[in-house]
């Protein structure tokens, strides 16, 4: 048990660092293409590009750690209304309802990455390969997976922490 939580804060810790490097990056080229733009009257092609990759990792990867951090969007009032009720904690229902969906979402991942790579796309304007940018998807989703299964072990052990 102790090993599964020294992972999952790990694993947080390392998305918070790519979630800031990533958004940091993100940034500065788009203070670049500024920059070009209005200063020397050039427009960077791929500037927009790698914005857009940089903003879907950050989405992706900060849905991991949400889940991390159980931060993720549920129905508070219900579930508030409801623990007061029956006294039942529906954070285990919320977890495993969220594994599924990931595990679904990872499925059907892969296989894109699989014949994005087969099919050798690459990007339009860096030329850049296309399953790089889905794997990352995936992996984002993995690790959100891998969340939601330790706060699905966590609650079933007793942990308060779950």
């Amino acid at each position: 048990m102790q090993l599964l939580e020294t992972i999952d804060k790990r694993l947080s810790k390392a998305e918070a660092v790519m979630i800031g490097l990533l958004l940091l990056f993100m940034s500065a080229v788009a203070f670049l293409q500024v920059i070009t733009r209005y200063c020397f009257f050039h427009s960077l092609v791929w500037s927009e590009e790698i914005s857009r990759y940089c903003m879907v990792w950050l989405t992706f990867i900060g849905a991991s750690l949400a889940v991390s951090k159980q931060e993720h969007i549920n129905i508070d009032l219900f579930s508030k209304q409801l623990n007061n009720f029956c006294r039942f904690d529906f954070r285990l229902i919320l977890n495993i309802l969220i594994l599924i969906f990931l595990v679904c979402c990872i499925f059907y991942g892969i296989n894109l990455v699989i014949s994005t790579y087969e099919g050798v796309q690459m990007t339009p304007a860096i030329g850049f390969p296309m399953f790089i940018v889905y794997l990352i998807v995936v992996l984002a989703l993995i690790a959100a997976a891998f969340h939601a299964a330790v706060r699905i072990i966590l609650f079933f052990s007793g942990e308060k922490k779950a």
